[in-house]
């Protein structure tokens, strides 16, 4: 009983730090799910390594340490690809000026805070809302589960579901469609807020008043 207590406390630190919100959770898998399933097994493989030391059991130390191994060489493998910097091409950098965002995302959310970061650097004033209540703000929006991010806004009559580029929002505000908003699922890296490089297109969606998603333009 207590080795299995040890190998709880083991794994409880890593898995809290990683899903420390619900929401990244689930809108990661939307995007990469190679990348989190390769994050879920280097947290096993570790946690499962360090109880083979305590218990100084071997076959508890060699498997994961093989394990870790095919991971990293699969990690290096997949993230050395060549892949496309992503910038963003604006009509006008500042295309924000006199507008104002409302930003709804968790408490704990870091990445949120970089697309609001972003916003602001094209003008917008942003006023950033942290709850705890965010799937009552989706549902209140009609955003449905497969287009859900990690944070909502609102601009003047538009909800911004996520990470969605300045140049999709630029496109938003200029022409304004009849459309109640539009979304970019997960969190792609190399978006506003997302550190990284661009490794596929953005598929930026659209949004109905009545929650039904459809192809609005690919970044």
């Amino acid at each position: 009983m207590n080795k299995k207590l040890i190998l709880g406390a083991i794994l409880f630190v890593p898995t809290v730090s990683f899903a420390h919100d619900s929401e990244h959770v689930t809108t990661a898998w939307y995007q990469n799910p190679l990348v989190l399933t390769l994050t879920v097994l280097t947290v096993i493989a570790l946690g499962t390594l360090c109880y083979g030391w305590v218990s100084k059991r071997k076959n508890l130390q060699i498997v994961p340490a093989v394990a870790l191994v095919v991971i990293a060489v699969t990690s290096f493998a997949m993230f050395s690809q060549p892949v496309d910097t992503y910038e963003p091409e604006l009509a006008m950098a500042d295309f924000g000026t006199g507008q104002t965002v409302t930003l709804y995302k968790s408490p704990n959310c870091g990445c949120c805070s970089g697309h609001a970061k972003a916003l602001e650097e094209a003008g917008f004033a942003v006023n950033i809302v942290e709850t705890d209540e965010l799937d009552q703000i989706k549902s209140e929006q009609n955003i449905p589960p497969t287009g859900a991010s990690c944070h909502t806004s609102v601009i003047g009559d538009y909800v911004v579901e996520g990470h969605v580029p300045l140049e999709a929002i630029e496109k938003l505000l200029t022409e304004k469609p009849d459309v109640a908003g539009i979304g970019l699922p997960g969190m792609p890296i190399g978006t506003p807020g997302m550190p990284g490089r661009k490794t596929a297109p953005y598929e930026v969606y659209q949004l109905s008043e009545d929650g039904q998603m459809s192809p609005y333009m690919t970044i």
